[in-house]
């Protein structure tokens, strides 16, 4: 996630909610400086502080995470023509690929944000 552009939509996000800066720091338990800092991008955000703010801020982490990266990121996917199952190959592999580079912490809020789409 890019931290700078996440602070961005933050931004925007409270200023459309009427929320002061430290209104809303206090409603998601950090110092005004702490949030100034995660709004210019200087500080990076947790799953479960984004949890918070999405929270706060009445959205799910779902349409924040699709704010925060466009329809043209998925749209611009590049998998090959050949047939779905080389193409759910590629995409699962792309998928284990960048599940891989992911800390811990975000893994955890990965699984969180799936939970609901996994098939039994």
């Amino acid at each position: 996630m890019d931290d700078l552009q996440a602070g961005k939509l933050i931004r925007r996000l409270r200023r459309e909610s009427k929320l002061t800066m430290v209104d809303f720091a206090k409603q998601i338990g950090l110092s005004q400086p702490s949030l100034s800092r995660i709004e210019s991008g200087n500080q990076e955000i947790t799953f479960s502080l984004l949890e918070k703010i999405c929270k706060a801020l009445n959205i799910s982490m779902g349409d924040f995470l699709y704010a925060l990266e466009g329809e043209s990121k998925l749209q611009n996917i590049e998998l090959s023509e050949e047939d779905d199952a080389n193409t759910e190959e590629e995409l699962d592999a792309k998928l284990n690929k960048m599940i891989s580079s992911l800390s811990l912490e975000q893994k955890k809020g990965l699984y969180t944000l799936l939970l609901p789409y996994a098939k039994d």
